[in-house]
């Protein structure tokens, strides 16, 4: 099964690298890092909004900031030069991509953190690094590995060979699919990174500046797998296609689909995938245990502001389901909303994000562990803040600000809440969580302290006090 849509994907995103009416390819890029290394990701983020460059996915590629940078450069050149000095790291033939290590100590309930890979608040430390290995343009190996207390992955161990409008990557690569900085429905860092096969492309194709990504994944083993005669143990599924498109400058629009299928003795042919993807309501939407499986279907856009005053504005509409048996309408819809300002005044920026999402999501009636990995959801993370296996709805917010140059370094403060509605009767309380982090330059390296406290769902508290170096 996985054979067939990997030798599909190929063929067909082939064709259309083939149509591109780009410049000269120039081969693979490395990734940047993905809620690992806070310091440079939010300068690379902000780097991206002062170039106009609206982006719908991660991990970005460091072609793509070194793109970036000449117009970035206009507006605040010492951003810029971070940038530059970190992405000069990336050009060798072999190096270190990224560092980061982290002790720290933590009390109360036990808590998924968001957006973190899988790691709660109980954990005493964690750890990331990654190095590459470049010897021509059009091959690139990384070596990576990503732990804390109770779990090591090799997130960020990735083969990658091709060029720069097909590049094919086999590995534990991160995704994000999502214009959001804090969450994304369909696809984020939730959940542990799932060993995958991916091809997308860093340029982007035609003047309408096409981006696509097709990507098949391999989920954790579940002994809670439906079938017509009973339960089965496996491995589910996971396969995805992510098109986006750039009307005008600065403005970004895009559609993502995910579907979980197979595992255990639920075998499924190509034929039924395709079945399932182009006509869901009659293959995939009938509740029953002889579905092919679990889709899940987002709209993205994102628009990008420059002068006077830079900022971004993103929208998400994502559906669990179809609605009324139709193919074109999302059923238990989700609608997320945010703004950012990557530069206001010489040493603030801040973010702010609303979410709500309806009943039913990550929760499925043929998995019964839902859309989860290692036992987390694989998009918002407000689906780890209730009971497993409550369908119930909610409503998020974050906000975001961090001030440069304070001290010798950068402060930056973030806020979450999460309300869960009340129709399950489960007596969900308010959650939130906030989070401070100081860091400074020292040397080669940055080097600070983070704190977090919070209130979770059931009206538990919990913190975490840690102090890290990145490199």
């Amino acid at each position: 099964m996985v054979a067939g849509v990997v030798t599909s994907v190929r063929v067909s995103l082939f064709v259309l690298a083939m149509l591109a009416t780009t410049a000269e390819a120039r081969g693979v890029s490395p990734y940047l890092p993905v809620d690992i290394s806070p310091e440079i990701e939010r300068k690379i983020e902000r780097v991206l909004i002062l170039a106009d460059q609206p982006s719908l996915k991660r991990p970005f590629a460091a072609a793509t900031v070194s793109d970036a940078l000449p117009r970035a450069c206009e507006v605040d050149t010492v951003l810029c030069e971070d940038v530059r000095r970190y992405l000069a790291s990336l050009t060798r033939t072999a190096g270190i991509t990224y560092a980061t290590l982290t002790a720290s100590s933590g009390s109360g309930a036990d808590t998924a953190l968001p957006v973190s890979h899988g790691m709660t608040s109980q954990s005493n430390y964690n750890a990331a690094i990654a190095a590459y290995w470049q010897p021509g343009a059009s091959f690139l190996v990384t070596a990576g590995v990503l732990a804390y207390e109770g779990e090591a992955t090799p997130t960020g161990t990735v083969v990658s060979f091709g060029l720069d409008v097909a590049q094919i990557d086999v590995g534990y690569r991160d995704r994000w699919w999502s214009p959001a900085m804090d969450n994304a429905m369909l696809l984020s860092t939730q959940a542990a990174t799932m060993p995958s096969v991916t091809i997308s492309n860093n340029k982007p194709l035609t003047k309408a500046k096409l981006r696509y990504e097709a990507f098949v994944a391999r989920m954790s083993e579940s002994s809670n797998i439906a079938t017509s005669t009973g339960t089965t143990s496996g491995h589910p599924q996971l396969a995805g296609l992510h098109v986006s498109v750039e009307p005008f400058p600065g403005w970004s629009l895009g559609v993502s689909r995910i579907m979980q299928y197979g595992g255990g003795d639920r075998e499924d042919s190509f034929g039924d995938l395709l079945d399932a993807f182009f006509n869901p309501s009659e293959h995939d939407n009938t509740g029953t245990p002889e579905d092919f499986g679990n889709q899940v279907a987002s709209f993205t856009s994102q628009f990008v502001v420059g002068e006077p005053l830079p900022l971004t504005l993103y929208f998400e509409y994502a559906g669990e389901d179809t609605s009324t048996l139709s193919n074109l309408r999302l059923g238990n819809a989700a609608l997320s909303a945010g703004i950012a300002f990557p530069k206001l005044g010489d040493r603030f920026s801040a973010a702010f994000e609303l979410t709500e999402w309806q009943n039913a999501w990550y929760t499925h009636h043929i998995y019964g562990d839902g859309l989860r990995h290692e036992g987390h959801v694989l998009g918002h993370w407000g689906g780890d803040w209730r009971l497993l296996g409550d369908e119930v709805g909610a409503l998020s917010a974050f906000a975001r600000v961090t001030i440069d140059r304070v001290f010798g370094g950068a402060i930056e403060a973030s806020y979450r809440q999460l309300d869960n509605e009340d129709y399950t009767g489960a007596n969900y309380a308010t959650a939130r969580q906030l989070d401070a982090r100081y860091s400074r330059p020292w040397g080669q390296v940055f080097v600070g302290g983070e704190i977090t406290v919070g209130s979770d769902v059931f009206g538990e508290s919990y913190s975490r006090v840690g102090a890290f170096i990145r490199f």
